[in-house]
């Protein structure tokens, strides 16, 4: 905090900045822990916040007057870089008084140092002001919608849309993969956003979305409505301009459908998660509607594989927080049904056989890929069997007992990672084993035979 000083005292501060400046080395015969000087800018001081004297009196207040933030407490003490001969002076109110004189007028031969005076013209600028928010402060502000997309969550859905897009029979061009992604990005952002702003108040009952930037006030329903509906619009043009409007239908639909139709049924009925795993399915769809027609067979072998992905993922997931789930008010069978839960699981995992064999029997991808599929899908199937049979065991007569239900959750955690993995690992061996991939190196004329657009 810099005060203006003239020849009897010193005025009022005049400036927010604060300037530590080392002082000369003190004597033996100084007791203080650190010398800290007042650096003269005439006609300007700066105020140290060090103990300089031990003993001695302090600075009056009626010497520093409008200190602000700042009060003259035992640890504000202030000297002026005088000669060591009188470094012995108590730094009374007289004194600082004959400091202020010597800085009036104050000469390179008088001081230490170099004196800067202070550039008047640049202090138009009121204090505080500034040209732009520095980097803590927008990360600050965009970081609550950023998590407002689920992250996590939407890559997944970009991620299988660009694996379909990939999948697909025709040609894929660079500028249309990217329309897509980003389109599709988009697109589930906003969706998510909406569904995080409609259930801020049920959102707070669970440890598991509680930290939610709209339960935490970080961002407003209303704000998180208006970033969807920017997120939203914007996706969905990119999808129509950049794709095709089949593809921006589809987007369009999944916002509907998961944000409005899904969000509601929650608390109504567990068929919400058949409703939830349609979601799932539709961004696929999107990826092959982008470059090749829904009418192929593939598309819908595609679809079939993330939708029957969904139950094993969420199914478990929804086992082990049943409790806050039924807390919050939502329908989810891991509570109202917990057999059924475990079972619906179960039949999914299994399902994913016969549909990695229809990706290779609709010639999407070579007869390979079941063989290699197999590995993780007997993985994924092992845990769910693993579960289902333990639920089954838990409530074949009444009640689970603690010892059961310790064994079922711990299932139900296995199960669930191992769809976390499942999933990126079967879409990647997909493309792998993507019909006539490797015929040009290997030079077996496969591309004789790949599927033509539609």
């Amino acid at each position: 905090m810099r005060f203006e000083i003239n020849a009897n005292n010193i005025v009022a501060p005049i400036s927010k900045n604060i300037t530590y400046v080392p002082t000369l080395q003190p004597e033996s015969n100084c007791q203080h822990h650190q010398c800290t000087m007042m650096l003269p800018r005439a006609p300007y001081l700066t105020l140290s916040r060090r103990l300089v004297w031990s003993k001695g009196p302090l600075i009056s207040k009626s010497a520093m007057p409008n200190l602000g933030v700042f009060s003259v407490s035992s640890n504000w003490s202030a000297a002026y870089s005088t000669p060591k001969a009188e470094m012995s002076k108590t730094p009374d109110e007289s004194y600082m008084n004959e400091v202020a004189k010597k800085v009036l007028s104050c000469s390179s031969t008088k001081t230490p140092f170099v004196v800067t005076p202070v550039d008047r013209t640049k202090r138009t600028e009121k204090p505080g002001a500034k040209s732009w928010m520095s980097k803590d402060e927008l990360r600050k502000i965009a970081h609550p919608y950023w998590v407002l997309t689920k992250p996590r969550l939407t890559a997944l859905v970009m991620l299988s849309s660009i694996c379909s897009y990939a999948l697909s029979p025709c040609t894929v061009t660079l500028p249309e993969l990217l329309f897509l992604t980003v389109g599709t990005t988009l697109a589930s952002g906003a969706a998510n956003a909406i569904n995080m702003g409609r259930e801020p108040e049920f959102d707070g009952k669970m440890t598991r979305t509680m930290a939610r930037p709209v339960v935490r006030g970080l961002v407003s329903p209303a704000n998180a409505f208006r970033y969807a509906a920017v997120s939203g619009t914007l996706g969905v043009s990119l999808l129509y301009f950049g794709v095709n409007p089949t593809v921006a239908a589809l987007g369009g639909l999944n916002i509907i459908l998961y944000s409005w139709i899904y969000t509601s049924l929650k608390r109504r009925h567990i068929i919400n998660t058949w409703v939830g795993a349609l979601v799932g399915a539709i961004p696929p769809l999107m990826g092959w509607a982008a470059s090749s027609s829904l009418a192929h067979p593939g598309a819908w072998v595609l679809a079939g594989l993330l939708y029957a992905w969904q139950f094993p993922h969420f199914n478990a997931l929804s086992h082990n927080v049943r409790e806050e789930y039924h807390k919050a008010g939502y329908k989810m069978a891991a509570y109202e049904n917990p057999t059924l839960n475990a079972r619906v699981g179960f039949r999914y995992a299994l399902l994913m056989f016969p549909l990695c064999f229809g990706l290779s029997y609709y010639e999407v991808c070579d007869w390979v890929f079941p063989f290699d599929s197999a590995l993780l899908n007997g993985w994924l199937a092992f845990w769910a069997y693993k579960f289902w049979w333990q639920q089954k065991q838990n409530y074949a007569k009444g009640s689970p007992t603690a010892e059961g239900m310790q064994l079922a959750n711990i299932y139900a955690k296995k199960m669930f990672w191992g769809s976390v993995w499942h999933l990126p690992g079967i879409l990647v061996l997909a493309m792998l084993h993507k019909k006539g991939q490797w015929d040009r190196f290997l030079d077996f004329g496969g591309n004789k035979d790949r599927l033509q657009p539609a």
